[in-house]
């Protein structure tokens, strides 16, 4: 997920909560005067290491980058390291995209997952010609419990790194933060889990063929998985809507299961037919909790009854609730607006995520992708940075201490702390 355009056809982008450009510094922490002056030193000297450590990335690994399908039909976007957008760009092969790539040198690559007719043109003027199918799936929909102890809350009033996720800043009580995702192992394990569910739902629900959806770790806090069938190009936003609301289980009713409530919450049959049972959420529900209408005792209202008081009794819940809980647990938490929006820009395979120097790179294999090790082609030269915060990051298999104060660190742990925004380069590193 990377630009919704508002009505007035602006720009919003993922990074207003943690710009590379707000990158702050706790001068406290480093007995530095608390002036302008140092603030922009410490910005600029990031910019100029990133930009230079970026720019050695691209040129030694340019193969990284999937070049879309099309190239020519499709729209491209930069960010650059000062915060400057330059979008609505076109190019006519992968030379010349990686001509403008290594001379401009930006902090995000993004490309259309649409086709044009003239893809340099405003949106009103680009003759949409089709999208591919992307889904999104975020760490912060998943709200997991681990996430309260090992993010971090930046205030935008005193630039103060807040251990946790905050409503209130520690130290000046500001109410202006923003949440700095530092995903652990378990946070990749339920996001891995959303992607298996929702390659489940496309192949199973939607018979699309596995070959044509491939999965891409973000290259930050999430996974984006592109539906390549030209069966799905031609759907508008509603359909996509639809789609997502189907995935996500929404509008689902207890009629689906084959009965009914009343006001008296007495349950009666309307439905035996296995054929209308056995397929889509029905299936997946039914299986779950061990409903099964063909079982029922009598095959009547009150083998019903029984077998939901049964039920209830195991769950200790009520039939309605078991039904909810059940269908939140199978359901996929994706970002709906993703899916539905023909036009936005996405951040384009093989490049780096400049919210944490990781790259947005293919999953071959789910279940063994580690991003800290698969998505971080950086070098082990060590570099002196100065971090905000005591923080333990995993990166190539090792386990890295990092200290408040001056640290010494391979390049690779270098990037993703300054990305984040918890630590600055030391100045003779530029």
């Amino acid at each position: 997920m990377i630009f919704l355009h508002d009505k007035k056809n602006n720009l919003k982008d993922e990074y207003e909560d943690g710009n590379i450009n707000n990158i702050g510094i706790n001068e406290k922490e480093y007995g530095l005067k608390n002036d302008n002056n140092n603030y922009l030193s410490s910005i600029n000297s990031n910019q100029i290491w990133l930009n230079k450590t970026f720019k050695k990335y691209y040129f030694n690994y340019f193969s990284n980058i999937i070049i879309p399908e099309k190239i020519h039909l499709r729209e491209f976007g930069f960010r650059q390291f000062d915060g400057k957008v330059i979008r609505h760009l076109s190019f006519i092969n992968s030379g010349e995209l990686y001509a403008y790539l290594l001379k401009l040198s930006p902090s995000d690559i993004y490309c259309s997952s649409s086709v044009y007719g003239n893809p340099k043109e405003s949106m009103d003027k680009k003759e949409w010609l089709g999208s591919e199918l992307i889904f999104d799936i975020d760490g912060k929909d998943l709200e997991l419990d681990c996430s309260i102890k090992h993010n971090y809350t930046k205030c935008f009033q005193c630039n103060f790194i807040n251990k946790g996720v905050l409503k209130r800043c520690g130290n000046c009580n500001g109410s202006k933060l923003s949440v700095i995702d530092i995903p652990c192992k378990n946070c990749i394990f339920f996001l891995k889990k959303e992607v298996i569910k929702l390659m489940k739902f496309l192949t199973k629900d939607f018979g699309i063929c596995s070959k044509d959806i491939s999965i891409y770790f973000s290259g930050n806090n999430g996974f984006h998985i592109h539906v390549n069938d030209v069966n799905y190009y031609s759907l508008l936003s509603i359909e996509r809507s639809e789609i997502s609301s189907y995935i996500m289980g929404k509008g689902f009713k207890l009629e689906s299961l084959g009965i009914k409530a009343d006001k008296e919450k007495k349950f009666t049959i309307i439905s035996k037919n296995k054929q209308f049972l056995d397929i889509g959420w029905r299936e997946r529900i039914s299986k779950s909790i061990k409903f099964n209408l063909s079982s029922i005792k009598n095959n009547n209202n009150d083998g019903l009854i029984k077998h939901i008081e049964k039920l209830e009794n195991i769950w200790n819940c009520s039939f309605q609730q078991i039904v909810l809980n059940t269908l939140q647990d199978l359901s996929v938490r994706i970002d709906p607006v993703v899916t539905m929006d023909i036009h936005r820009i996405f951040r384009l395979n093989g490049t780096i995520n400049s919210k944490s120097g990781l790259v947005k790179i293919v999953c071959k294999n789910i279940d063994e992708f580690n991003p800290f090790i698969d998505a971080c082609f950086y070098e082990k030269l060590k570099v002196d940075i100065y971090s905000k915060v005591d923080i333990t990051v995993f990166f190539k298999g090792r386990r890295y201490e990092i200290n408040t104060g001056l640290n010494h660190i391979p390049e690779y742990v270098a990037v993703y702390l300054i990305s984040k925004g918890l630590a600055n380069i030391n100045i003779k590193e530029t």
